[in-house]
């Protein structure tokens, strides 16, 4: 039988839905700890395949990038994306939803009127 591979922890930063820093856990467990939420989840929502989830943004903390505890309460998602480099999707409003987003429609992208 293979041993497991153990991979060192990260520190994952949890916004509230204001896009505010309201914690910053040691780990995907902690996190999933804290807010109730399964690891896998949280998880996806640190690599960007989920834009959030459960009212909370999440992110992985970024090693070019300096986060204190002083940040707490004053750090935006988008302040944080920008210092990391990445540009993901938020949702624009606090009910976090997608009311009034425009999709590009494939069936009519095609053709010419």
């Amino acid at each position: 039988m293979t041993e497991k591979k153990w991979r060192k922890a990260q520190p994952v930063l949890i916004f509230n839905r204001r896009k505010l820093l309201s914690l910053i856990a040691s780990s995907v467990n902690e996190a999933a700890k804290f807010s109730g939420l399964r690891p896998g989840n949280i998880s996806k929502a640190c690599t960007g395949a989920l834009i959030s989830n459960g009212m909370y943004y999440f992110r992985y903390i970024d090693n070019s990038v300096e986060v204190d505890l002083s940040d707490i309460g004053s750090l935006k998602l988008e302040e944080y994306d920008k210092l990391c480099g990445v540009q993901r999707t938020v949702y624009a409003t606090m009910a976090m939803n997608r009311k009034n987003w425009t999709y590009k429609n494939k069936k009519y992208e095609n053709q010419n009127f």
